[in-house]
């Protein structure tokens, strides 16, 4: 019987198994093939498989694919997980150059063998030898915030990595949870030019296509199908992040090998992928801020109505919050907690939308623990309460659309319209089509001539 093709857990390490990332692959390797051999910077959260995309691009072939020889473009994973409190600048290079010593044995590693005499000079001097013999060096370090976190590695280390990168063939192509330079331990550090040699390239959640290629490229040529409901079903419960859909995947092929019913597969793979997702969504809500849980609560009641707890606030006041915590949801948008569904944001999956709304009544049941987030919840709407109903707005449109509406109609492109309300320009683009939808037009001239009859054209002492 052939193994179950759906794994979570470990990353991807056989480029065959590798599935998107098309854009993002092709950042990387096109700041590669510059003259100035450039670093990047890769960006996700937790489990968005970051560390399966390092492997990736580690592949030979797909070097060569991308038009880079592995020959002379040496790449070395290194995971970083394993720096701790101990670790200082000069061990982490002794380890690094032995793992390059196994790239190429034929330059001469010993006089860097003493852990003391490993000052910028001597490296300076090891990355000429690999200069001289025409070889680029691509560092992909796994979990870079060990180091930058790290009150061992100061401002000396930052620079002298940074001297290395520009003066010889290194490029760095890190990993982390946050953008490096809010990950650092000091004020100094942050300050430091080292950042500006990064392109930080986000990770996010799959495209709609990449989750579906996901699930029918693991069961080509394999005995076990999935059903069309039975796909939807897994792509509502798990979204579209890879680690997660991989879980629900592999619980899916098991009750299926299992050869169980239609129910209890249902029943079976709903559980245990439950069991096995449960607490990363806990480890998500532990990384998220006060406004990000709100938004975020908000977000899961909109996507419940029916449930008890949504009852008990009004639907009006959750997406008049949503509205103002624009700039809150395109950050977890960037990290991937939350989704767009045509309309609006929601969680990422369905499974997060009912761990945050039992989240939310553990606020109010534990008599232990003070109600904070439901507390916080309920003064946020107060705070954020729209002014007048939506019947009120001409055209129907939202607050935030009437703002659009009157930058556009003032004759700011997308751009300057984000500038101006904190916004992405995909968010403006986003609100833009719905003000179309609302007043019945289908471009900016006609939506500004809809802003002239009505009065809403912003007057030049707000611009």
């Amino acid at each position: 019987m052939r193994s179950n093709p759906f794994t979570f857990g470990n990353p991807i390490t056989d480029a065959r198994r590798f599935v998107g990332r098309a854009r993002q692959v092709e950042q990387v390797f096109s700041r590669l093939r510059n003259v100035e051999f450039e670093s990047s910077s890769l960006v996700g959260e937790r489990r968005v498989g970051k560390t399966s995309l390092l492997y990736h691009l580690a592949d030979a072939e797909v070097q060569r694919a991308h038009g880079l020889d592995p020959q002379r473009y040496l790449f070395l994973y290194v995971d970083l997980a394993l720096v701790d409190a101990m670790t200082t600048p000069a061990r982490l290079w002794q380890y690094l150059l032995g793992q390059l010593k196994t790239l190429v044995p034929t330059i001469d590693f010993a006089a860097l063998r003493d852990v003391a005499a490993l000052d910028n000079f001597a490296l300076a001097e090891f990355f000429d030898q690999l200069d001289a013999q025409g070889l680029y060096i691509v560092l992909l370090l796994d979990e870079f915030e060990n180091v930058t976190r790290n009150a061992n590695f100061g401002p000396d280390f930052f620079y002298g990595l940074r001297s290395l990168a520009i003066h010889h063939h290194l490029a760095l192509l890190t990993s982390s949870r946050r953008e490096l330079i809010e990950l650092t331990h000091s004020d100094e550090i942050r300050s430091s030019p080292f950042f500006n040699i990064f392109a930080n390239i986000n990770v996010r959640l799959f495209t709609p296509d990449e989750a579906r290629a996901l699930v029918t490229n693991a069961l080509a040529g394999d005995a076990i199908r999935f059903d069309e409901n039975e796909i939807a079903a897994l792509l509502d419960a798990a979204g579209y992040n890879p680690y997660f859909l991989q879980a629900a995947c592999h619980f899916l092929y098991e009750a299926r090998a299992q050869k169980l019913g239609p129910d209890a597969r249902e029943k079976f793979w709903r559980a245990e992928f439950s069991k096995q997702a449960t607490p990363h969504l806990a480890e998500y809500w532990r990384h998220s801020d006060d406004k990000e849980k709100i938004a975020l609560a908000a977000l899961a009641l909109l996507e419940q109505p029916q449930h008890p707890l949504a009852r008990e606030f009004d639907a009006r006041e959750l997406r008049a919050l949503s509205a103002h915590s624009e700039r809150v949801l395109a950050h977890l948008d960037k990290r991937g907690l939350v989704s767009w569904r045509g309309e609006r944001y929601a969680p990422f999956n369905a499974l997060f939308t009912e761990w945050i709304l039992h989240a939310l009544e553990e606020t109010l049941d534990d008599a232990d623990k003070p109600h904070t987030l439901n507390q916080a919840l309920r003064d946020a709407l107060a705070q954020s309460a729209p002014q007048v109903t939506p019947d009120e707005l001409p055209g129907g449109l939202s607050p935030r659309e009437l703002e659009v509406l009157q930058w556009v109609a003032a004759g700011l492109s997308d751009a300057e319209v984000a500038a101006k309300l904190v916004l992405s320009p995909r968010t403006v683009s986003t609100h833009l089509q719905s003000i179309y939808n609302k007043l019945g037009v289908n471009s900016r001239v006609a939506a500004t001539r809809f802003a002239l009859e009505h009065r809403l054209v912003k007057r030049e002492s707000d611009k």
